[in-house]
């Protein structure tokens, strides 16, 4: 097919507006893609700024700055939530009745600044029944899913492998649909268009000016308006980046962008109005206001941390000193929290350990049947590792016919034919039948395994090293050590991945496990492992497991290894898992809306949500997950913390060069910082970043979902995630950080680390320590003090 002929003439990007871009383009969060969804710090690229320096820039660029409404904070103080004494805290003064009058008036509610306008948005307010902002974001979202698709249309676009700019620029050359809509000369617009993105770029630059804020906040307020398809893009950036590619597709996006708000100021240069473009939106400042919004965001966080601070210090933990019954490592997932409480409940004598549910073994799984590796780590990490499902022949081909089996029904759930007369002919049972060939050809794999010509004795020796240190486990072994990662299970859920194992990289934990305990279970592997002064007993055999956090079951595998001589020990463990589940079940029921059922009842109305079709909300995931505590188990021992909390073990006495301390802060605490940012931000403003409702929700390109049949791609977690139909289930607090060590040794390992010290500077993230009796927190604002001193039985000693 033939290209468009370019512009002859090009001007070149100046220095500024390439720095302008740079900024701009960083401020985009990634977006994962619906195979491994994983949430996401909408934020992740404004951390380098306080946080109300970023809602005060929020607002300007989206409209909206990330905080709660000033009514929810009224009426959390009017219901005690937020208290006096809180006030005080994060405000490090009295605050009296007539301050706390004057803080409410302060915060009257006020008509917002407005938003820095696109072209787009301005014809929308010049001309009331234009909808040219809708009509730029369908256009954009069209051309990306199309050549962005992941094989889920039929058609596939010829431009797919001459990048985004180009690929769009020679398909709108020819589309009629723009100048239908009454875009006059769009086609030709497009036609005279540099060929290359960046000269695009300055092209349509010139033809915006004057520009109606800073060009770096214009820039952001383009690419915000496209904001799923721009962290899209920024994920096959970030990842081609990892891997040491350079990636222009979000230059190009932004190109496109701005290539539409050209063509809008071109093609209505006659208007009246005209020169009303590039006007600097007036308004209140809403610098101040943000500034004390934030004040009594902290105050609303300060109630929850007081009590958990308090809780923690009048722990009195004792290490043991006899060998455990069994021990086994669960994932820092807040879902956990229930399971391990009951687990250890049911089983006295027992130990718990809560480690990244990866479990050290970072690796690049290939499932039987599908030919393309997944990284199954932390998506801050490469996977050094490849591993692969280790199957016969037949259980091979039958791996193969089974995703074929489900892939065409995958089809058949996407296609056109399914809405309208197909069904109404055939019915549904044909498609049931689809879904049960494909459920009953699944095979179970018979392990799993690295390629074998890719990772040697002496790195799978170092892994299973570095695994155990890490998680403090490197003396009195019992005798069957569970590693349990964990995976969720729903039906007609297009975000399932969401609810799997985040520092799995939104897979299931299983391969992770079985790798493991393959590798631990090693005659050769321990004979490396005990020359490094960890010897692991003979008596101890690893088993791995799958904890399915929708129904609280657990898989345990490769049941036919387990030695005979600790049989009696795998049926101890097995009926101590089902009745550690069946109490999870229980505690869980009255948020899924069972409460009022008998225990046997609870049991099968659970398992019931993961295969129901219908349901949308199969379990509440991560919802009101609010604080991370790394520390020896024993200091949470007993505490019912009611599935909020991410739990590490960490043994500061152990860590005698702080190596350990400086890996959690800079990865177990980044990951969940970001699913706590995920919800807060679908939580305080469910539309500009959240998914929006899940019952309008329509795949486009394999890769994500639009909210009915047009827009962006949607972001964050949908609605029924986060609200039961009544009532929201997750409360916004920012993430609180716990760590057992001292003041100074946690200031020490912060001071090397500045891209983490400045999550807690700028209030992104809270910091305690827990220092014996005694919970300090982190005051970034007063000088970096360790201030408030929470005791047994003690108010707020500020």
């Amino acid at each position: 097919m033939s290209s468009a002929p370019a512009s002859t003439t090009s001007a070149a990007l100046t220095a500024p507006q390439e720095t302008a871009i740079a900024a701009a383009l960083a401020r985009i969060p990634p977006l994962w893609p619906l195979t491994h969804f994983v949430a996401v710090n909408p934020f992740v690229g404004l951390v380098g700024q306080p946080f109300a320096s970023a809602c005060d820039l929020l607002q300007r660029t989206l409209g909206a700055a990330p905080l709660q409404p000033l009514a929810e904070y009224r009426r959390a103080f009017a219901a005690g939530e937020i208290e006096p004494a809180d006030l005080a805290a994060v405000a490090r003064a009295p605050w009296t009745p007539a301050k706390l009058q004057a803080a409410f008036a302060a915060l009257a509610d006020e008509p917002a600044s407005p938003v820095i306008p696109t072209v787009a948005d301005w014809l929308d307010q010049a001309r009331p029944r234009a909808h040219w902002s809708a009509f730029v974001i369908d256009e954009i979202s069209k051309w990306c899913a199309v050549t962005f698709d992941e094989n889920q249309t039929t058609w596939n676009s010829p431009w797919q492998t001459v990048g985004l700019y180009r690929a769009w620029r020679e398909a709108a050359v020819h589309d009629r649909n723009p100048e239908a809509f009454g875009l006059a000369g769009f086609r030709a617009f497009v036609a005279s268009l540099p060929a290359e993105a960046d000269a695009a770029l300055a092209h349509c630059l010139g033809l915006l000016q004057p520009w109606p804020a800073e060009l770096a906040d214009f820039l952001h307020r383009q690419v915000a308006t496209i904001a799923g398809w721009a962290g899209y893009v920024q994920y096959r950036v970030r990842e081609d980046a990892l891997r040491g590619r350079a990636n222009p597709a979000l230059r190009e996006l932004l190109a496109i962008r701005l290539a539409y708000d050209a063509a809008l100021l071109q093609a209505f240069a006659g208007d009246p109005r005209r020169s009303r473009w590039g006007q600097t939106p007036t308004g209140r400042a809403e610098k101040e206001r943000h500034e004390v919004l934030t004040l009594w965001q902290c105050a609303y966080e300060a109630g929850y941390q007081r009590r958990l601070a308090r809780a923690l210090a009048a722990q009195n933990p004792t290490a043991p000193t006899t060998r455990p019954v069994a021990q086994a490592i669960f994932c820092i997932d807040v879902r956990s929290e229930v399971f391990r409480r009951h687990f250890e409940a049911a089983l006295p004598g027992v130990q718990t350990i809560g480690f990244a549910g990866f479990f050290g073994f970072p690796v690049a799984h290939a499932s039987a049947g599908n030919g393309a590796a997944a990284a199954r780590c932390p998506v801050l990490l490469v996977p050094p590792v490849n591993s692969a499902d280790a199957l016969t022949t037949t259980e091979a081909e039958a791996a193969v016919a089974a995703r074929a089996e489900a892939g065409a029904w995958k089809a058949f759930q996407n296609s056109a034919a399914s809405c309208f007369f197909f069904v109404e002919t055939v019915g549904l049972a044909f498609g049931a039948a689809l879904g049960r060939g494909a459920q009953r050809n699944a095979p179970a794999c018979a392990r799993v395994a690295p390629a074998p010509t890719s990772v040697s004795l002496e790195t799978r020796a170092g892994l299973a090293a570095g695994a155990l240190r890490n998680m403090g486990l490197t003396r009195n072994f019992a005798r069957l050590v569970l590693v349990c990662g964990h995976g969720s299970q729903s039906a007609n859920n297009p975000h399932a991945s969401s609810l799997d194992c985040g520092a799995c990289g939104g897979h299931a934990g299983d391969v992770n496990a079985r790798l493991a305990v393959a590798t631990l279970n090693d005659p050769a592997v321990r004979t490396l492992l005990a020359a490094q002064g960890l010897a692991i007993p003979a008596d101890t055999w690893f088993l791995a497991g799958l904890h399915q956090t929708t129904t609280d079951d657990v898989v345990l595998f490769d049941l036919e290894s387990v030695p005979g001589t600790h049989l009696v020990d795998l049926v101890n463990l097995r009926l101590t898992l089902a009745r550690a589940g069946a109490a999870a079940r229980r505690e869980r029921a009255p948020g899924l809306g069972l409460g009022g059922l008998p225990d046997a009842g609870i049991d099968g109305a659970v398992r019931a949500r993961a295969a129901d079709i219908a349901q949308v909300r199969p379990e509440w995931g991560l919802a009101n997950n609010a604080a991370f505590i790394a520390a020896p188990r024993r200091r949470t021992a007993g505490l019912k913390l009611d599935g909020r909390v991410f739990l590490h073990d960490y043994d500061a006495a152990a860590d005698t060069d702080s190596a350990l301390l400086t890996l959690i802060l800079s990865a177990p605490v980044v990951v969940p910082s970001w699913i706590n940012l995920q919800y807060y931000a679908s939580r305080v403003d469910p539309e500009r970043y959240g998914a929006g409702n899940k019952v309008l929700h329509n795949v486009v390109g394999g890769i994500g979902v639009l909210e009915g049949n047009g827009g962006d791609l949607k972001t964050g977690l949908s609605w029924q995630s986060i609200h039961d139909g009544e009532r929201f289930m997750h409360e916004p607090r920012r993430l609180a950080v716990y760590i057992e060590a001292s003041p100074e040794k946690i200031g020490a390992v912060l001071a090397a680390q500045p891209a983490v010290r400045q999550l807690f500077d700028h209030g992104w993230l809270h910091l305690w320590s827990i220092d014996g009796d005694r919970c300090l927190k982190y005051d970034p604002v007063h000088d970096a003090r360790w201030t408030g001193q929470w005791l047994p039985g003690t108010d707020w000693l500020g």
